[in-house]
């Protein structure tokens, strides 16, 4: 390039520049606690842009976007608000001055790409695509409805007891029950068949190979067969709440197929959104059958929504609550292609790839304390050997405690109470002969479609005679 002429003329570009610009400006402070946003078209303005904005307005609270443009009698001048909380300000028009409906439909546009902005702008930062978030169905039925619903279930699952040629029918049931969005269905008709055990087998087994053997069928007529495994994932935390959306940890998704040695062109993914005991259990595990699909579609499930989750979430971590938490990290294999066997012999490799990963994608989100990450398994297995495991080392943990304490195990004496809050048995601790308890903590049930609370008490009694303490059941008394 030349030198330019100081006296020449100078030439634009034919190029022209983008309707909406944002950006910050410097004042005498340093940089504006605002945006600045220049419509370069007609009608060509410059104004101020602010977040976090409570204006009142007809139309704010409802959930489809909307706007309005005020006029501001105190100030004597315009102002446009929109319910996801943006203001525009200090109108400066270059040029013939719109009217206020002009001026609107060109701010829902200015706002529709700031936001739009904002989105690319995270999703640069963060290193990855943030996806879209879909919640499960919840459309309780009417009663009539209802009803015919379990009848239909339960006359599939005698059916199919009594004749295997029938298993499909049923199959189709399980799958129209479970992903309705009425979790009544299934659960009052796995409790019709209380009385009739091998048809109410047949039932949860069908329905527990429908979410741990997922069978897509995507819009070009393709099927894709899969297997839902899972990470078992436990962490202490200090405050209250527990977040379960991590969206980073699509990271780990090809260190994790790498070190399970999947085949290079084998799917494998790994769900951002984690799934703690409480959440299994308040749904019983039935909302599991949507996630196959939601992650084939390339978003993210949400058991809740979302928005009201966060700011519970946020309000309970204002509290000091120490807990201890236990939860699970989905991923879905294509089927047949990661052999129990392998995964195992492959399970510390696979441990010591992913975790440097996992923990930043959570820390990223929820600030916790120790972590222990432990071997994928298959969904179901993956359950029971958490729930297991974790409950042995509470309760070890306790007895080792108030063995300390009281100078051995000869004296102590555990008396069990069952707790549908707490998802399992308080077990109390105590010394022979007296009242006061020494210690507390909780036998968790394993979740599932119809959590086994015999199988619970019965793992509890086993655990408690290998160590020697006497158990009792004490009955809840109700008022």
């Amino acid at each position: 390039m030349k030198p330019h002429p100081r006296n020449a003329r100078i030439k634009g570009s034919a190029l022209l520049p983008n309707r909406f610009i944002f950006g910050d400006a410097l004042d005498a402070a340093g940089l504006e606690p605002c945006e600045y946003l220049v419509h370069t078209e007609a009608p060509a303005f410059v104004c101020r842009l602010v977040g976090n904005d409570d204006t009142e307005f007809d139309e704010r609270d409802q959930e489809a976007f909307a706007s309005a443009v005020l006029f501001d009698e105190e100030s004597g001048v315009t102002v446009y608000v929109c319910n996801p909380g943006f203001r525009l300000f200090d109108f400066t028009f270059q040029g013939e001055v719109p009217t206020a409906s002009r001026l609107q439909a060109v701010c829902d546009e200015a706002m529709n790409v700031y936001m739009t902005l904002q989105q690319i702008y995270a999703e640069r930062d963060a290193g990855f695509k943030l996806r879209e978030m879909r919640v499960g169905p919840d459309k309780p039925l009417p009663p009539a409805e209802r009803i015919d619903a379990i009848k239909v279930l339960t006359s599939a699952a005698r059916d199919a007891s009594a004749n295997p040629m029938s298993q499909l029918r049923l199959m189709a049931a399980v799958q129209q029950a479970m992903g309705a969005g009425d979790r009544a269905i299934f659960t009052e008709a796995q409790l019709a068949l209380s009385n009739e055990r091998e048809a109410r087998n047949v039932l949860l087994n069908c329905a527990r190979d429908s979410i741990a053997f997922p069978e897509l069928v995507r819009p070009d007529g393709s099927i894709l067969s899969f297997e839902l495994w899972a990470l078992p994932f436990a962490f202490s935390r200090t405050q209250g709440g527990v977040w379960w959306h991590f969206p980073q940890l699509e990271r780990i998704e090809p260190l994790l197929a790498d070190a399970l040695e999947l085949p290079e062109k084998a799917i494998l993914w790994v769900s951002p959104t984690l799934f703690t005991v409480e959440m299994l259990n308040e749904h019983a595990c039935q909302d599991l059958i949507h996630l196959a699909s939601v992650m084939d579609a390339g978003c993210d499930y949400a058991p809740f929504d979302p928005d009201a989750a966060r700011a519970t979430y946020e309000a309970s971590s204002r509290a000091h609550d120490p807990q201890l938490v236990l939860c699970w990290i989905p991923f879905l294999v294509e089927r047949s292609t990661l052999p129990l066997a392998q995964a195992r012999r492959l399970a510390r490799p696979a441990l010591d790839a992913v975790m440097p990963e996992m923990m930043e994608a959570i820390g990223s989100d929820m600030p916790y304390g120790e972590a222990e990450l432990f071997a994928p398994l298959p969904w179901w297995e993956a359950l029971e050997t958490a729930v297991h495991g974790w409950n042995r080392k509470r309760l070890g943990l306790t007895v080792a405690l108030v063995a300390s304490q009281e100078g051995g195990l000869d004296d102590l004496e555990a008396i069990a109470e069952y707790a549908p809050d707490q998802h399992g048995y308080l077990v109390s601790l105590k010394v022979r002969g007296r009242e006061a308890i020494s210690a507390r903590t909780v036998w968790l049930m394993v979740p599932d479609l119809a959590p086994d609370r015999d199988c619970a008490w019965q793992d509890l009694a086993d655990c408690l005679r290998e160590a020697g303490i006497p158990l009792s059941e004490r009955l809840a008394r109700l008022h």
